[in-house]
């Protein structure tokens, strides 16, 4: 058995803070792991991640990444999305996510 969409939520609880904010093109401003975990779809299950860059400053991570985000039947939701991100880190939890990438392309073939 593969990835579930509790493994997801599992995922969210324990690597986001409680009061988490998430922002996404074309999405309202998600605040706090519930809103967070109602934006994603229910069959989530699993987030295939390729990291192209990564830098930090202080308690932010800046990230260049390439994702696949995958439901439990194994269908994509996204595929080969380019994101950038930037993270802010509070006692090693990611208190705020902001993803910047094309909404209009969410799935690709090109996986550079």
């Amino acid at each position: 058995m593969g990835p579930t969409p509790q493994d997801v939520r599992s995922a969210v609880e324990e690597f986001l803070t409680d009061d988490c904010e998430w922002q996404n093109p074309g999405s309202p401003v998600c605040r706090g792991t519930r809103e967070i975990l109602r934006l994603m779809p229910p069959d989530f299950a699993r987030l295939d991640v390729r990291f192209l860059h990564m830098a930090t400053s202080g308690r932010t991570v800046l990230a260049e990444r390439v994702e696949d985000m995958l439901r439990a039947d194994g269908s994509p939701i996204a595929k080969n999305l380019k994101v950038m991100a930037a993270f802010e880190i509070r006692d090693g939890r990611i208190c705020s996510w902001r993803d910047y990438f094309d909404i209009t392309n969410l799935i690709s073939d090109a996986g550079d």
